[in-house]
């Protein structure tokens, strides 16, 4: 009989691969600074649901296959998929105990500034000083690589040397000329990626090689910003780095191709702008603006060249993702989790983290779990809420949607576990007949 996930007597075994189970599971955090309060909340309440079917020792790593994020995104799941070394455990922190830290760090990160101290240090550089936030990211996550986690991660960032996005994750290399390459350590990967034009310096690395005369010598050069402007929404990138391990015979994967009705997919937003209320700039005033009012909009205190692609790739990136589940006849297992807020409350604000807007943020995650699920429409493309009633009961909030995900969840872990222990079984009688 498989081991209860909430055992905390016995070490919690990691998730077995996909080919023992009968889905694939992603889990996808978008970027968006200290927004990253509303996924948190979220997150928190989907743990809650699998500790209560599974144990108070229950870990969203336990049961997702790969969890993607971008930009603070990133900084989450690599939280979600880390050991906490403040606790001396292998065992990583919790979606709780990820909130918390970020209203502790994030004040550090993002000092209180008024617009025009901001814009005269953007002038001379980044706004902010990286060095806390730097620290702070190889605190959590130590010398630990991408290959090392305690499940897969998928990180985008964009390379400025080369002019092009790079998907990084903790799948190995394909092809017998990478064998050898090392995957860098998760904290560049998390620095890059977080590295937002305007507000933190771009970050440079080596990509090193194990083995031969090009042991541990450089074989690639990254020079990364913030995946946010190629990936805010990083969920497709997770779905066709799965698609593609699965063609090129990942053994983790059952053989036989791409099957996405298999793919079971939770992605959490940061928060955008209602859409039938979205008037945040006009082509009038955007005509006159010269290159530095792009880069910030003094009166509004926001940037809106970086509004204008991380936006616009959370937006598309799910349209795209839900017309794929459509057509395939599995929209039920695709779960979009985004707070729609009225643009006049200036509160999205990638790097306002006042204790009073952090509040309303958290604010704004527990009041989206408690509001309809949004569904992209068939026929528009654009949000629908599900339709109200005035029975409760028949309500489908997202926090129904999540309890419903943390049940397919647990069933397909404990599915997993019980195949890996007749799998180990028959294993262990093979090399007794040998």
């Amino acid at each position: 009989m498989a081991r209860s996930t909430g055992d905390a007597e016995l070490p919690t075994p990691r998730l077995p691969p996909p080919r023992l189970g009968e889905r694939i599971t992603v889990l996808s955090i978008d970027g968006g600074g200290i927004r990253g309060l509303i996924p948190s909340v979220v997150l928190a309440s989907l743990e809650q649901e699998l500790q209560n079917l599974d144990g108070k020792n229950a870990r969203i790593a336990d049961y997702f296959d790969v969890i993607a994020g971008t930009s603070t995104g990133a900084l989450i799941a690599a939280m979600l998929v880390t050991p906490d070394k403040s606790k001396g455990t292998n065992r990583p922190r919790s979606a709780e105990e990820i909130k918390k830290l970020y209203l502790e760090i994030g004040p550090k990160i993002f000092p209180p500034m008024n617009p025009a101290r901001k814009l005269a240090r953007m002038l001379r550089g980044p706004i902010y000083d990286h060095k806390f936030l730097h620290e702070k990211i190889r605190d959590i996550t130590g010398d630990l690589r991408l290959d090392q986690t305690l499940t897969k991660i998928l990180v985008p960032a964009f390379d400025v040397r080369r002019l092009f996005p790079r998907i990084l994750s903790s799948y190995k290399p394909q092809g017998e000329e990478r064998a050898h390459d090392r995957k860098p350590k998760l904290s560049d990967v998390c620095i890059g990626t977080s590295a937002a034009p305007t507000l933190f310096p771009a970050h440079h690395f080596d990509g090193l090689r194990d083995g031969g005369e090009g042991h541990g010598t450089p074989w690639a050069k990254f020079h990364l910003i913030d995946g946010g402007v190629s990936a805010n929404n990083p969920t497709m990138s997770a779905i066709v780095k799965v698609a593609s391990e699965i063609l090129c015979g990942n053994e983790d994967f059952a053989k036989g191709g791409v099957d996405f009705t298999k793919f079971t997919v939770i992605s959490i937003g940061t928060g955008t702008f209602k859409e039938a209320m979205t008037e945040m700039y006009t082509a009038e005033e955007c005509a006159r603006w010269c290159g530095p009012q792009w880069v910030y909009d003094l009166w509004r205190n926001r940037n809106p060249i970086i509004d204008v692609l991380t936006h616009s790739s959370d937006f598309l990136v799910d349209r795209d993702v839900s017309m794929l589940f459509y057509s395939l006849g599995c929209d039920k297992n695709y779960l979009r989790i985004q707070a729609m807020v009225d643009p006049s409350e200036n509160i999205l604000s990638m790097d306002n983290a006042t204790k009073e807007n952090m509040n309303e943020l958290i604010k704004i995650g527990q009041d989206l779990l408690m509001d309809p699920v949004a569904r992209v429409s068939k026929i528009t493309g654009m949000h629908e809420r599900t339709k109200e009633t005035n029975d409760k009961r028949k309500l489908v909030t997202n926090q129904k949607e999540l309890k419903r995900f943390a049940e397919m969840l647990s069933k397909e872990r404990k599915l997993r576990l019980e195949k890996k222990e007749e799998e180990d079984a028959r294993q262990a009688a093979k090399e007794k007949e040998a």
